[in-house]
């Protein structure tokens, strides 16, 4: 194969690719991007055996069609440190020639042969979003699911459909997110659930694309493929049964207060300065007009930190984990935020608006 292609297009598409290929794989393959080259387009593919990804690269100036398989991370390293708008790419026998201007490299090829099958989406989709509406749901959700667990079905986020509604639900057993958002297209019918693993939602919220874009799904038994543009991404389903998530969300809190996100994030992390993995934990105090955050690391010292809100209500305190609550004020995009709790002992709830809720649990902060 003979080609030229825009080096900053290359440089997207492997990104992407990257967050698939398994650096530590024992198997070589799964490490290498499989280039096909047709007269006017060449796709990138990448497999970690669960989820997969195509990319389609539209930029390009082909002179002779062909299939390989090289090194994402070493193919990507080149691209990414030359300067040049276009790159040349010529293929002879098992090597792979790189040109730009006063830069030459040769990578050692592989023989597609043995590389897995990447899924495309073939015929009607069953779901259709917009990318923005889309990506925001997995902002929302996929930090709270769990990263390793033995109840394998909360490693993955839920997905729940509706007529036009798409939910989406994540939980570690320490905390909840639940966002909601209005498909494009959907089928009529009974509602449609599936888990599908955090990694492949991940990747995909982190493509470059335009927000306006409108993303296809297609749902499989035990697979689910997305398109968006020129990329495809597809990936096994988690299998096993979700939590009753509904169950969790507490419907009785009545301590509210509105708080600007941006100074109680910032409150957070400062407070966060003076904790270690012995006493992880912040104290939230409310009392009339007043937030109090504190927070004590034995032999290090103690952090308190005051911001003004509008609270009404008795005093009261309340400890949790700041990671958890700074994970969520990192996703929620809005001025500011809803923060409502019951009692000391049961979960608090952070909300955006109707469409996205988040339930953490305390935790218990000694008073010595």
């Amino acid at each position: 194969m003979k080609l030229k292609f825009n080096r900053q297009e290359m440089a997207d598409a492997l990104s992407a690719v990257g967050g698939v290929t398994p650096t530590r794989s024992t198997k070589d393959i799964l490490k290498c991007v499989r280039f096909d080259v047709h007269s006017d387009v060449v796709w990138l593919s990448a497999t970690d055996l669960e989820s997969g990804i195509r990319y389609a690269i539209t930029q390009v100036e082909v002179d002779d069609t062909g299939d390989t398989l090289v090194s994402a991370e070493t193919l990507s390293k080149i691209v990414r440190e030359c300067g040049d708008d276009f790159l040349a790419v010529e293929t002879v026998g098992s090597i792979m020639h790189i040109r730009g201007t006063g830069s030459y490299f040769q990578i050692v090829m592989q023989d597609t042969a043995d590389f897995p099958h990447v899924a495309t989406l073939e015929g009607d989709v069953d779901l259709t979003v917009e990318y923005h509406v889309l990506s925001r749901l997995i902002d929302w959700t996929v930090f709270a699911a769990a990263r390793e667990s033995t109840r394998y079905a909360i490693n993955g986020v839920l997905w729940e459909v509706d007529g036009d509604k798409l939910t989406l639900a994540a939980t570690d057993g320490r905390r909840l997110s639940v966002a909601h958002g209005k498909l494009s297209g959907a089928p009529s019918g009974k509602p449609l659930q599936a888990i599908v693993p955090s990694k492949a939602l991940s990747l995909f919220s982190r493509l470059v694309v335009d927000e306006g874009a409108m993303v296809g799904i297609k749902l499989a038994p035990n697979q689910v493929i997305l398109k968006v543009g020129s990329v495809t991404v597809s990936t096994v389903l988690v299998e096993g049964h979700f939590p009753k998530y509904q169950d969790v969300v507490p419907s009785d809190c009545d301590r509210l207060v509105e708080l600007n996100t941006a100074d109680f994030h910032g409150a957070l992390k400062r407070a966060a300065l003076l904790t270690n993995e012995e006493s992880k934990g912040v104290r939230l105090s409310f009392s009339e007009d007043a937030l109090t955050l504190s927070t004590r690391a034995p032999e290090q010292g103690e952090a308190t930190i005051t911001l003004p809100v509008s609270y009404r209500g008795e005093p009261t305190e309340i400890g949790f984990n700041p990671v958890f609550l700074s994970d969520v004020l990192r996703v929620a995009h809005t001025d500011s935020v809803m923060f409502a709790f019951k009692e000391a002992n049961r979960p608090g709830i952070i909300k955006t608006g109707e469409d996205f809720i988040h339930v953490v649990m305390p935790v218990n902060l000694s008073s010595g």
